[in-house]
């Protein structure tokens, strides 16, 4: 059955999905039907043996401004209803664990995926960003770690890898003031790597970078999304091994690294099908 939302729509272009949040009305702000769709529509995706990379962005004026609070985006009705203050606490414990499987899905898929960025970008914002490879932003993007300044710990994702992606004195100062930063300021501190005049220039740059991926060889692209992501809890000597191994089963004895040398010596342009 195809993937169908209300909230999350996907749209094909080519070699290039993109993975669209669906709310413009209420600025993208995510509830459990968003979180519950995200996973789908990127399992979706990633079925597609058509689609080697993924763009995510946000319909309308904004990307997305955080958990829609007036939507029961902090709990769940069994929670309120549970018999006792233990059953409530591993019902939220459950509601919580599959909000950050779904922020989770982005990161885990195994084509890469481009966040782009508009307006606002805002607590449960950017836990999404965070999950996606490469971020890219319109000079209007507003970023802030809003949680702490509504008395909350950031649960879902922010606190784990935005560290990964930018300087510890940056990320004290963005979770601790719970501040908001401009395109400009997040450019600077590596939180988005380019920042473009408005959402249509962006979404264009996106568009470019993920059709520029997909014309490299796709179990060279995956691969290398593997090793990076298996790095990050390995030592140097572990992720050598690792790649090493990976590289002598998959790349050395794919049909795509053959068609390169072949393409090299008719000296025409490689066609690429993914084995």
């Amino acid at each position: 059955m195809a993937f169908a939302s209300d909230v999350v729509s996907i749209e094909k272009n080519g070699a290039v999905g993109t993975l669209w949040l669906d709310r413009p009305e209420k600025y993208n702000a995510l509830t459990p039907a968003v979180w519950a769709a995200i996973p789908e529509a990127i399992n979706e995706l990633a079925a597609d043996t058509d689609i080697r990379a993924i763009i995510f962005a946000g319909r309308g004026n904004h990307f997305c401004a955080g958990i829609d609070l007036m939507a029961g985006g902090l709990d769940a009705e069994h929670v309120k209803q549970s018999p006792s203050e233990a059953v409530a606490n591993l019902n939220q414990l459950g509601f919580t664990t599959a909000f950050q499987e779904a922020i989770s899905s982005l990161a885990k898929v195994q084509l890469p995926v481009i966040a782009v960025v508009h307006g606002y970008c805002l607590g449960a914002g950017i836990d999404l960003i965070t999950a996606c490879d490469v971020r890219i932003s319109a000079a209007d993007g507003q970023f802030g770690v809003r949680e702490t300044r509504i008395g909350l710990v950031a649960d879902v994702g922010t606190l784990q890898r935005l560290p990964k992606i930018i300087s510890a004195g940056h990320m004290a100062e963005l979770a601790y003031t719970g501040k908001d930063i401009d395109a400009a300021r997040a450019e600077k501190i590596g939180l988005v790597n380019d920042v473009y005049d408005d959402f249509g220039s962006t979404y264009a740059a996106a568009m470019e970078m993920a059709n520029t991926i997909a014309a490299n060889p796709p179990l060279a692209v995956r691969g290398t999304k593997f090793i990076l992501q298996q790095s990050e809890d390995l030592t140097t000597e572990q992720s050598l091994l690792l790649n090493g191994m990976f590289t002598l089963m998959t790349s050395l004895k794919s049909n795509d690294m053959h068609e390169t040398m072949h393409a090299f010596g008719e000296k025409r342009p490689p066609v690429y099908t993914g084995s």
